[in-house]
């Protein structure tokens, strides 16, 4: 009986945890860990930047809009890496940053499963100079995700 109830802790706290954001382990496949495949059709929401042209440093807004949505996951690239910083304040109701591939606050992800829709995303370009492509994960809900499509360029100067 103790470990019935044990497991079924276990799974509820697992599930929990992901409803709260992606962990940083998946930042390389951005793949959610749900006990489903990712959907292979074309990405069903809209990226979009405010500028796709930035001095390094400088900031830009992405947004995903299309529809609602409970999960997310955003991180802009250098090949393989994810790069730059989201910024977000700590009182924000619905994202929180993560830190990937070693670099601090370089991806963005949801804080809980809240609908969310039409959000505006900051991130802060490198000081390198490049052509940086945003990569995202979606997830409408558990069982239909959209994962680490790749999406708008940005050129940093």
């Amino acid at each position: 009986m103790k470990l019935v109830v044990l497991t079924l802790l276990s799974v509820i706290y697992h599930c929990n945890a992901y409803s709260g954001g992606a962990p940083e382990e998946v930042c390389n496949d951005m793949t959610p860990q749900h006990p489903v495949s990712p959907q292979k059709s074309q990405l069903p929401y809209k990226v979009s930047v405010s500028k796709n042209q930035i001095k390094a440093g400088e900031t830009v807004e992405i947004e995903v809009s299309g529809g609602e949505y409970k999960g997310l996951l955003v991180e802009v690239r250098n090949g393989d890496k994810a790069v730059g910083e989201f910024i977000v304040s700590e009182s924000d109701r619905y994202y929180k940053t993560i830190n990937c591939h070693g670099n601090k606050n370089s991806a963005i992800t949801h804080k809980n499963a809240t609908d969310k829709k039409n959000k505006k995303l900051t991130w802060k370009a490198p000081s390198t100079q490049g052509k940086y492509t945003i990569y995202v994960t979606v997830a409408k809900d558990g069982g239909t995700f959209w994962a680490r499509k790749p999406t708008q360029v940005i050129s940093v100067f």
